[in-house]
């Protein structure tokens, strides 16, 4: 079962990768998302970067680097990723990590690829965060190689291994789903 969704990594180290990521969640079924407007539903410092809309949730946070939400449009830039978090948080908590409960549901999206040429990647992909160690407690990881705290994937970037499914990973030349 995996329960994260991460929204976005651009991995490769080439100048001028840049994504435009129209983003429909349909935790529920098929459905848009659209950016919280800022004030009441602004998030203050911390990790997390503001609310943003998705279907089926109560509330959820981007949190990450790198990029940035606009109405339904969230851009990424080179070296970008953002995490979905159920609450505004300062710190990274593992708690607050985005569980999504995806069976029989339906995850839909739209992507600008124009910008992300040959030696780019941008990824798409649910991993099972927050990483935990062989007793089972949470565990940050160690030389996480850029990524958050909590962080695994099934490479065992940051020292933990944990089940990844790539949705997408694309560039203007190139289309895959692992």
């Amino acid at each position: 079962l995996f329960h994260l969704l991460k929204l976005g990594d651009l991995v490769h180290r080439s100048a001028g990768c840049a994504a435009m990521l129209f983003v429909a969640l349909g935790v529920a079924g098929i459905h848009s998302v659209a950016a919280a407007a800022s004030g009441s539903s602004a998030c203050g410092g911390g990790i997390a970067k503001g609310a943003f809309a998705i279907n089926g949730m109560e509330s959820a946070y981007l949190a990450g680097d790198g990029g940035n939400a606009d109405g339904d449009r969230l851009t990424l830039r080179h070296n970008a990723g953002l995490s979905v978090l159920t609450s505004c948080e300062q710190d990274w908590k593992p708690d607050a990590i985005a569980q999504f409960k995806l069976l029989g549901k339906a995850i839909t999206f739209t992507v600008d690829l124009s910008n992300v040429g040959c030696a780019c990647n941008l990824a798409f992909y649910l991993i099972s965060m927050p990483a935990r160690d062989s007793s089972g407690k949470y565990n940050q990881g160690s030389d996480r190689q850029g990524q958050p705290p909590y962080y695994c994937d099934a490479n065992m970037v940051g020292g933990q291994w944990c089940p990844e499914i790539d949705i997408m990973e694309a560039n203007n030349h190139a289309f895959q789903s692992t």
